[in-house]
């Protein structure tokens, strides 16, 4: 059978988060496992209802709401979870600090526990999990946080999982993450990807290959309009920062993610300002 790729979109409100079951003739492996203790257990029983195990979770990078509910998903069972090196690394690095940050916004659906990876693979692996394979690209420092990875299914899908490096028609976290260093790595990618038809994203619908150039477009523009609204500084003050989150929700009225505007203006202010300086 052709290898099937199932959606699973969160129920929570705010990020609408995206893990994905891939199916093959007798196995699963999910892609990335949400962030609540609802939607972990929903996507589970979406799974559930396949009637195949599980043989395998793998985290593209590690964010809560891609890795928190892996601990559900997995329920004390010996199921491998793959990533690459620095995935883990920031989930040891960070996990305090999201849990201190998140929980209590969450309440009882937060996960208070992380299930960590117990395989790691490298750039330019092939990982047969199942009988499904996959490629592995370790992109680094280039997205959303500081350890990403996309995930290749390289048969009839020609799908790529590449977790929060595109965000489709949904505004974009940069908070923990270099917008500089995700530009250049969009920049590289897009030729070296053009040959795949499907890319399975965090937040929002599948995108295609065009959808890289929308993402870069959008980053420009944010940029730009952090310096507009600062007068090059990329210091914030409450007008100058209620005018420039105005001026985004404008220039993409139809965005979700909303809160990600002004979250993340700050960090890319003092990103911008650093260069700037020097």
């Amino acid at each position: 059978m052709k290898t099937k790729i199932h959606t699973y979109t969160s129920q929570e409100p705010m990020m609408k988060v995206n893990a994905f079951i891939v199916e093959g003739a007798n196995e699963l492996v999910i892609v990335d496992t949400t962030l609540t203790r609802s939607d972990s257990l929903g996507l589970k029983q979406q799974a559930d209802a396949l009637q195949k195990p599980i043989s395998g979770i793998i985290l593209t990078h590690g964010h809560p709401d891609h890795v928190a509910g892996t601990y559900h998903l997995k329920e004390h069972a010996d199921i491998p979870v793959f990533a690459v090196p620095s995935v883990k690394q920031l989930m040891l690095d960070t996990e305090q600090i999201k849990h201190a940050q998140w929980s209590g916004m969450f309440g009882q659906e937060w996960i208070p526990e992380w299930s960590y990876p117990t395989e790691l693979v490298n750039n330019g692996d092939q990982v047969r999990i199942g009988d499904i394979t996959f490629s592995v690209l370790d992109i680094g420092a280039g997205g959303d946080c500081d350890a990403n990875s996309i995930w290749l299914l390289e048969d009839e899908n020609r799908a790529a999982f590449v977790g929060d490096l595109l965000y489709k028609n949904n505004h974009t976290y940069m908070n923990d993450g270099g917008i500089l260093r995700w530009l250049s790595n969009l920049e590289t990618l897009t030729p070296a990807l053009k040959d795949f038809g499907s890319f399975y994203v965090g937040h929002g619908a599948v995108c295609d290959i065009k959808d890289f150039g929308k993402q870069q477009a959008y980053f420009l523009r944010y940029c730009s309009e952090v310096l507009k609204a600062t007068n090059g500084t990329g210091i914030f003050n409450d007008n100058s920062r209620k005018l420039f989150e105005q001026t985004m929700l404008s220039a993409y009225p139809d965005y979700g993610c909303q809160f990600m505007v002004g979250l993340s203006a700050d960090r890319v202010g003092k990103e911008l300002a650093g260069i700037h300086q020097h």
